[in-house]
């Protein structure tokens, strides 16, 4: 074999594998989205009724935001029935959140509510930090992070809630 034959086979076994070895490695691997990107958004959960000592129906507005990086805002607040014009708040936290086996765990990093339970909004401003408690709370996921269930299971004759929170966005 000449020495043209060799070089030319050389070369072109090199260019061969240079072009294998930068598709192999350029390809992005497409998979799943992760379940942070998955859950990012607002979720909200709302009920009316008279809490307090008015003879007034409220509606009662819970706002859950996730962010991609992990942390977590919330708020509460109330409106009249039929109105998104918030009239005050009964608490707000910040916070951080993580994801595991369908759940995500939110852990508290500041909470502020409301003092008194027979009042059912405040200016946010006059809620007050919340220190010694709980520091975090979990929630089920929709297999399509769609909706958000409180992780409190009911035994039969128990009086207890469930609260779901749906994705607004």
């Amino acid at each position: 074999m000449s020495t043209f034959n060799k070089s030319f086979l050389l070369k072109t076994n090199l260019l061969a594998f240079i072009l294998i070895a930068t598709l192999i490695f350029s390809c992005k691997d497409v998979g799943e989205p992760s379940p942070n990107s998955r859950i990012e958004g607002t979720y909200q959960h709302s009920l009316q009724g008279k809490f307090g000592w008015e003879d007034k129906e409220y509606r009662y507005v819970n706002i859950l935001k996730f962010k991609p990086d992990g942390t977590v805002n919330g708020e509460n607040y109330t409106t009249e029935v039929g109105s998104d014009e918030i009239l005050g708040y009964r608490g707000y936290f910040s916070g951080f959140y993580s994801i595991s086996e369908g759940k995500v765990t939110i852990s508290y990093d500041e909470i502020y509510r409301l003092d008194y339970t027979d009042i059912t909004y405040v200016a946010k401003e006059s809620l007050s930090l919340i220190q010694n408690e709980d520091n975090s709370v979990e929630y089920f996921i929709s297999e399509d992070f769609s909706k958000l269930f409180s992780s409190k299971s009911c035994q039969p004759n128990e009086n207890c809630a469930i609260f779901v929170y749906e994705k607004v966005d």
